[in-house]
């Protein structure tokens, strides 16, 4: 099947020799939660527990930011302590 998306692969795979601003963070994790809906989250922390295992630190660390980036905007409510604009 041409053009098919695997449902099950990441929607964003780091670059290893390229500086990861803020920004590319935030877009992937609206790409994941575009993508995967609520189980977002899941699927980068996965990511993040794949790159920890084989000790690729740089990129364990990054999909971690985004598993946490994911997280915050699946949220459903802020939190009591939050400020919000």
């Amino acid at each position: 099947m041409t053009g098919a998306v695997d449902p099950a692969a990441p929607a964003f795979v780091p670059n290893e020799t390229a500086m990861t601003s803020e920004r590319q963070i935030w877009e992937a994790a609206m790409l994941l939660v575009r993508r995967h809906g609520e189980d977002a989250a899941e699927v980068a922390g996965r990511e993040a527990k794949k790159y920890g295992k084989a000790e690729d630190e740089v990129t364990y660390v990054v999909w971690s930011w985004i598993a946490r980036a994911t997280a915050e905007l699946i949220k459903a409510e802020p939190s009591e302590d939050e400020h919000v604009h």
